[in-house]
């Protein structure tokens, strides 16, 4: 009798213990949802930086040659590469757009709308810019030996370049500036890093600006500085995202405001 009852209750036990055994798993599997998303926004901030510095630098000797027409004709393909490896950087900026707005939404919709209106406008401005410029080019090269035309028109286009690179910065900097502004209120990262883009993309947009204006010039010499702040912040931002994720504590937080509301 009493074996049948030791059996009986040791056979409740398990039946009322693997239930949560089985909550308790998903639970240590849930300790931070937001882990993957993370480890997206990380590695796209890489590709980002990482393309459209590879993109400049394939380009750039091509365009600053004296006769850059010739010199597009003669490496077509790598111009053509480049400009595709470009607008990757376009795309990876909207995808750590559309990967933050999940999580961003529930605290700031209205600045996790506008951050990724932000991104879309930098990838458009980019696409005609950069990626139909650059094609533009290729074409004008084939034809540049039949006349003073294609000519004239590959030099206004390589002109407008710089302008568009102006622009592309101010769309990063209004956005950068609205991505550092909801982590510092959200404490997704430290508090350290939030002000650290804050300060990067200020001074991004205040560079950007000057730079249209004919005060210094972003794209070489000591004007390379005001691109400092902002650069160490897109390089410190992932390395800390593959490290330690978002904040636990801040993601609860918000998960906590979802279920609420």
């Amino acid at each position: 009798m009493t074996q049948t009852k030791t059996h009986t209750n040791e056979k409740e036990t398990k039946m009322t213990t693997s239930p949560i055994r089985m909550q308790q798993r998903p639970m240590e599997e849930d300790l931070n949802p937001n882990r993957r998303t993370a480890v997206l926004v990380g590695a796209l901030f890489l590709i980002s930086t990482a393309t459209f510095i590879v993109s400049n630098a394939l380009i750039t000797p091509l365009l600053d040659s004296p006769n850059f027409l010739a010199a597009v004709a003669n490496h077509s393909q790598l111009m053509i590469a480049a400009t595709l490896i470009g607008l990757i950087e376009g795309i990876a900026t909207v995808g750590i757009a559309v990967a933050l707005y999940p999580i961003l939404k529930w605290q700031h919709p209205a600045l996790a709308l506008g951050y990724a209106g932000m991104r879309i406008a930098e990838l458009a401005v980019a696409a005609v810019g950069f990626g139909l410029g650059g094609l533009l080019l290729v074409t004008l090269s084939a034809t540049a030996p039949n006349g003073a035309n294609s000519e004239t028109l590959g030099i206004l286009l390589v002109a407008l370049r710089p302008w568009t690179l102006m622009l592309v910065y101010i769309y990063t900097a209004i956005g950068g500036l609205m991505l550092s502004y909801m982590l510092l209120r959200t404490r997704l990262v430290p508090r350290g890093l939030s002000v650290l883009g804050l300060i990067g993309y200020a001074a991004l947009l205040l560079a950007a600006v000057l730079d249209m204006l004919g005060f210094i010039d972003l794209v070489a010499g000591p004007g390379l500085v005001w691109l400092v702040p902002g650069g160490l912040f897109e390089l410190l931002l992932p390395i800390w995202l593959f490290v330690r994720g978002f904040n636990l504590t801040a993601s609860d937080r918000m998960r906590l405001a979802r279920v609420s509301g």
